[in-house]
């Protein structure tokens, strides 16, 4: 009985080694060597964010657009010879996200548009929206599970669920896929919509990460970090930014989780070639992120605010701007539902083109909807 015991030790302890052994032995997909596939070019502008997401096939994405006053998205899309946008991506109606979606939709001729819906004050926001209502592109407010193809890219939404009336926390969030890779956008949402998204279910996995809200300890929770479990992360902000951007916070988690990170303000624009399986970095010039000289204090955005949500809303007389509270609910649709009028029921707005059995039970579910 000894010796078994004895054995048995022998055997649990060689175990242990083991499978020690195999943790130690997995391996990065980052290679040093270029790739060809498809292209993540987060592009250097300032205090604000846009990335430009490409395959060899031609497709295109773009994800916002960059700050208001800084138009240099539109001499870098010059540069990389984009003749078509495929999605433009607006993640949430901040100038520093959409300051120059206007112009690119103007220019660019996106075959669809994505806005989070949230109804925002702002000239800079009615100017995007009249740009993509005098657009012939497809205009979508995706919801949380959402998914859609583009060429040889599978997005998936993460969020938005609902609308909450806080524009960075209604931030459009996506799981994009190229074959065996995966990256991550959140826009600035924040550490409330985190936990929604690891407490979701679905897949966070990435090897990339677009850090939310320009490295904010706001967002980029340790629970969320551990969720998506990225190889890399990038993040957008301007060199000596007043917010303190990216967060002393962020920078230590990432650390601790030995996450590669890059950011915009000290090594300019970044670019990630992947075939599928691997991914290789490259950056503008030679840098190491550090945190700011600031920590904790929330980005001062462009002024505007979202509009108050009402308690109800009569399909039957409610204004454009009211009826974009109902879920899913955007510009063009509510020009339609205004055109149609009168409706004896919600069903009827599933004449509508555009409007389905799934947002019609979504309105219902809301309950704010009446005819009466």
């Amino acid at each position: 009985m000894k010796k078994l015991a004895k054995w048995s030790i022998m055997g649990i302890i060689l175990v242990m080694l083991i499978g020690g052994c195999s943790n130690n032995t997995q391996t990065s997909s980052v290679t040093e060597n270029t790739l060809d596939g498809a292209k993540f070019t987060f592009f250097d502008v300032g205090q604000g964010d846009s990335t430009l997401i490409q395959a060899d096939d031609g497709t295109t994405i773009l994800i916002d657009t960059g700050r208001h006053d800084d138009n240099r998205i539109l001499t870098y899309l010059e540069k990389a010879n984009i003749e078509k946008i495929d999605l433009l991506l607006l993640t949430h109606p901040h100038s520093d996200h959409i300051g120059n979606a206007d112009k690119v939709i103007k220019q660019y001729k996106p075959k669809e548009i994505w806005m989070d819906g949230l109804v925002f004050n702002s000239s800079i926001y009615e100017r995007v929206i009249d740009a993509a209502l005098a657009s012939d592109a497809k205009y979508k407010e995706p919801r949380r599970g959402e998914k859609a193809t583009f060429g040889p890219f599978g997005i998936q939404v993460l969020s938005p669920d609902k609308l909450s009336d806080n524009a960075n926390n209604d931030s459009i969030a996506i799981r994009l896929t190229y074959k065996d890779i995966a990256a991550i956008f959140t826009g600035d949402a924040e550490k409330s919509r985190e936990r929604e998204m690891v407490d979701s279910g679905l897949d966070l996995n990435a090897q990339i990460l677009d850090l939310g809200h320009h490295g904010s300890s706001t967002s980029n929770q340790p629970y969320f970090l551990d969720a998506v479990k990225p190889e890399v992360a990038v993040y957008s902000a301007e060199k000596g930014n007043s917010y303190g951007h990216p967060h002393r916070e962020v920078i230590q988690w990432l650390k601790d989780r030995d996450i590669k990170t890059y950011g915009t303000d000290v090594e300019g624009t970044v670019t990630i070639e992947t075939d599928g399986k691997q991914i290789h970095v490259a950056t503008e010039k030679s840098g190491t992120p550090e945190p700011g000289n600031s920590t904790g204090k929330q980005t001062t955005e462009e002024p505007g605010e979202a509009v108050p949500m009402p308690n109800t809303i009569n399909i039957n007389t409610a204004t454009a701007e009211e009826l974009q509270y109902l879920p899913s609910i955007g510009p063009v649709l509510a020009d339609k539902i205004i055109a149609e009028r009168p409706y004896k029921s919600i069903d009827e707005l599933k004449k509508i083109n555009g409007i389905g059995d799934g947002i019609v039970r979504q309105i219902k579910e809301q309950g704010k909807a009446t005819v009466k």
